[in-house]
């Protein structure tokens, strides 16, 4: 799994990911999209457009990196899954409480 990370408008941060997230790699992921919210950015969109599978630990780091940022009165969205990782968003229920869009610009402007 790789991550690189653009700055989008408004000084929102983009997390890509690239790879399967699973098992142990979740840790990883958790602590990437946190880091943001640790350095002070409370906005964070998750590319998930080159993930091509997750598990219930990646659906966790999501669940507890979303918390943090609601808590923080931030806001964390996903951007872009590929049809598995949707389905599985789909059968967890996840898509009712996560924000998910499927452009850049839809995503951004969720932030306005």
């Amino acid at each position: 799994m790789n991550f690189d990370t653009t700055l989008g408008e408004q000084n929102i941060f983009i997390l890509h990911v690239e790879g399967k997230i699973l098992g142990n790699a979740a840790d990883g992921f958790r602590e990437e999209m946190e880091q943001y919210l640790q350095g002070g950015n409370d906005k964070l969109i998750v590319d998930l457009m080159n993930v091509p599978l997750i598990d219930s630990n990646a659906l966790g780091a999501i669940i507890l990196s979303l918390k943090g940022y609601q808590k923080a009165g931030g806001k964390l969205v996903l951007l872009s899954p590929q049809k598995a990782v949707r389905n599985t968003l789909e059968v967890t229920q996840l898509t009712t409480v996560l924000e998910i869009y499927d452009t850049e610009e839809s995503a951004l402007s969720a932030f306005s």
